[in-house]
Formats: structure tokens, C-alpha cells, sequence
């Protein structure tokens, strides 16, 4: 059970880490190297970076204690909450397709994180 809630919290911290990207990348444009530094090193987009170097710290603890193919399919999960968070936190058009699609994917997270 600890293993399981270090893969959730591993989870949260990837879906927050792309949802500070989102937030801190906006409509900008990438014309320059120049401008992609100056987005790289905007406080969104740093603290995104900075957050998944921890993420990768975590990541590789569970790895070290869960088996991989236990681990690994837990992180998907990451794409249903980055579902609700993308309609939720930035108004995006989720449509039923991709509802269903997130379905399917929590229902196979749930059925591996049982055996």
C-alpha cells in the first residue's frame, strides 16, 4: 500500500508538472532559441522543471522497490487527471471519445494495481 500511494503521489507531481508548463508556456511563440530559453527560465515553466528533477528522484526510488512492470502502468494515470485538469484549469474541448479513452485507461490502472 505505501508503494502504491508513492506511485499516486508520483502521479500528481507529473500532472502538475505539466499543468505549470501549460500555465507558463500560454500562446507564446517559439521562433528563437533565444525566446525558448526565455520560456524555459519563466517561473512556470522553471518550477515545472524543477518539480519533475524531484518527480525523477521519486521515480527512481519506486523503481528500486517496486517492480517495474507494477510501477509503470500506474503512471498512466497520469493521462485521465490530465484530462479533467486541461478542461477543468484551462477550458480545453475534451470530447466523449477522449472521456471514454481515459475510462478505459483508469479501468486497466485499477485491474493492474490489483495483482
Amino acid at each position: 500500500m505505501k508503494y502504491l500511494f508513492l506511485c499516486l503521489l508520483n502521479v500528481a507531481l507529473l500532472v502538475t508538472g505539466q499543468t505549470l508548463f501549460r500555465a507558463g508556456v500560454g500562446n507564446q511563440n517559439f521562433t528563437s532559441v533565444f525566446e525558448i530559453i526565455k520560456i524555459m527560465f519563466s517561473p512556470l515553466v522553471f518550477a515545472g522543471l524543477v518539480l519533475y528533477a524531484l518527480t525523477t528522484i521519486l521515480w527512481l526510488y519506486i523503481l528500486s522497490v517496486m517492480p517495474l512492470s507494477r510501477a509503470y502502468p500506474i503512471q498512466a494515470l497520469a493521462f485521465p487527471t490530465v484530462l479533467i485538469i486541461s478542461k477543468v484549469l484551462f477550458n480545453e474541448d475534451v470530447s466523449f471519445i477522449r472521456w471514454a479513452g481515459a475510462g478505459v485507461i483508469f479501468i486497466g490502472v485499477v485491474l493492474i494495481a490489483q495483482t
